[in-house]
């Protein structure tokens, strides 16, 4: 089982980090040399941005996934920050439950749509767009995942079924930054204080 988890959890990370971290190097790479052939040796390369262009791709949709995941995706809380835990939870589930089925909607024909582009190729490597587009899939599969795992988070708290666990779970995943600063300088100056006291006796 735990090696599973370990194979499931490399997997992860290769689709949601390793891939996005290689494209954007490879990307970094190609746009100075594309820098250096137009303004250096004034040769322009023209493959430099057909593999700029599907590097940054690759990296934004894969990236997008590891956000997801870290919870680094910009959010707007005015109003949430407001409410109680439950009114939370509940805010929650119906903003995963509307994203859910706009996923849900959109898998299908999002497949098809990629699978017609085999017949497009790029103008230099002459590559299918259907390959260019390909992460599109695994990540509407991965969000799909995330939503519904923060959905049956929110249902437990809601309903009271996943006790003070729950609770903890949501409340931690859904800290803003700002709340997360506070508490490590919180923590902080305890530490400093007890350090103090310790030294003074």
């Amino acid at each position: 089982m735990n090696n599973l988890k370990k194979i499931g959890g490399f997997i992860r990370d290769c689709v949601e980090l390793y891939i996005p971290v290689i494209a954007f190097v490879v990307m970094f790479c190609v746009f100075v040399i594309q820098i250096a052939a137009r303004y250096v040796f004034n040769n322009p390369v023209p493959w430099a941005y057909e593999v700029t262009v599907m590097c940054y791709v690759w990296l934004v949709v894969l990236g997008a996934c590891y956000a997801e995941r870290s919870r680094s995706h910009v959010t707007f809380t005015l109003v949430y920050d407001k409410l109680g835990i439950k009114g939370k939870a509940v805010c929650g589930f119906l903003g995963n439950l509307l994203m859910l089925i706009a996923f849900i909607a959109m898998f299908v024909p999002s497949c098809k749509m990629i699978q017609q582009m085999k017949m497009q190729v790029t103008s230099v490597f002459k590559i299918g767009l259907n390959i260019v587009y390909a992460p599109f899939i695994p990540f509407m599969i991965i969000m799909i995942l995330y939503i519904a795992m923060d959905m049956y988070t929110e249902i437990m708290v809601f309903t009271g079924l996943g006790g003070e666990e729950a609770v903890k779970k949501m409340l931690d995943e859904t800290k803003s930054e700002t709340q997360e600063a506070i508490d490590a300088a919180t923590e902080y100056e305890e530490a400093t204080k007890g350090e103090a006291k310790e030294s003074w006796n």
